[in-house]
């Protein structure tokens, strides 16, 4: 697994991680949006598994946006 990866796994998990903040889960979805496509997969993965419905719209506006081909990233 090289460092992409982990560090997708590592946001997914703090996304998905019940006992954080809800600001803290956010800033995890949002900082999937720098691997863009190669996000794409735990993106979809929060989406479905995440307890909050504000989680969920979160996810699916980026994966809206990477498919579509929209900056995502603040400095975009």
């Amino acid at each position: 697994m090289d460092r992409t990866e982990i560090a997708i796994e590592v946001l997914r998990d703090l996304a998905l991680d019940s006992s954080r903040l809800v600001t803290e889960r956010q800033r995890a979805i949002d900082a999937l949006t720098l691997f863009q496509t190669s996000a794409l997969d735990a993106l979809e993965y929060v989406k479905r598994k995440t307890d909050l419905a504000v989680l969920k719209e979160r996810a699916d506006l980026y994966i809206n946006r990477i498919k579509s081909g929209t900056i995502t990233n603040l400095s975009g």
